[in-house]
């Protein structure tokens, strides 16, 4: 059912941030990054112009949204679903101080894209590129085609927990980390991408940021005793069955 009523939304939204961040401040984070400046507890200096493009799945999205130094997220921006679920995470995202930016490669993305470009200076760019409506965990190339345009360099991130409730959705669910739990967060060295890139090369580096995504989430599950299958692996395992 679809809660309609504005104030309703915001109640219920603000209820949930306040329970997730009491929730986040009770883990233990380890961070496992190539670079302090990775760490999203890292405050980034007013004069540093390192600013970059995170490519991550859309059922870790929590995770960063509430682990990040206040700092941060006041200079990231978000690509968001226009669909009703995104309606939800929008409002949290304006809640924590991020700023979020609504579309999707279905509804309102060249647009969102547009504005995103236009609205960066200074900002981080967070993108998950198998929103809104999958395949789960399969790259779009959508954040090679921004990093591509905006001179930002992109890095993987992967998230897991040793304990944690997942909830579910149409396509994929939603992860939220147990009180109390260790929560590991893996960041890939930077990726940088050539400016006004061809087709060809789009593809190209689309293929290369899929395969960091599928290593750095490799990494996130071995660390919690767990073992992530590649959706490509997964597909093939499939076949071959």
């Amino acid at each position: 059912m679809k809660i309609r009523s504005p104030w309703l939304t915001t109640m219920l939204v603000w209820a949930l941030v306040m329970t997730i961040r009491v929730i986040m401040l009770t883990c233990r984070k380890v961070y496992v990054v190539p670079s302090d400046k990775l760490r999203l507890d890292y405050t980034v200096a007013v004069d540093d112009p390192l600013r970059f493009v995170g490519a991550m799945w859309h059922d870790q999205m929590l995770i960063p949204t509430f682990a990040s130094h206040r700092a941060n997220r006041r200079r990231t921006s978000c690509l968001i679903s226009q669909h009703h679920d995104g309606g939800f995470l929008a409002e949290a995202m304006r809640i924590m101080e991020l700023t979020p930016v609504r579309g999707s490669s279905s509804r309102g993305g060249a647009q969102a894209i547009k504005q995103l470009m236009e609205d960066v200076e200074g900002q981080h760019i967070v993108i998950t590129p198998d929103g809104p409506r999958g395949p789960r965990h399969v790259f779009k190339p959508g954040a090679v085609y921004v990093a591509s345009q905006t001179g930002r360099p992109i890095t993987a991130c992967a998230y897991s927990c040793k304990r944690e409730w997942r909830i579910k959705g149409k396509w994929t669910d939603q992860l939220i980390p147990k009180p109390f739990t260790t929560i590991y967060l893996v960041h890939s060295e930077f990726l940088a991408i050539p400016p006004n890139i061809t087709r060809d090369q789009l593809d190209f580096y689309a293929e290369r940021v899929q395969q960091m995504l599928d290593e750095v989430n490799i990494e996130a599950e071995r660390l919690v005793g767990r073992t992530y299958t590649p959706p490509q692996r997964a597909e093939s395992v499939r076949q071959a069955a």
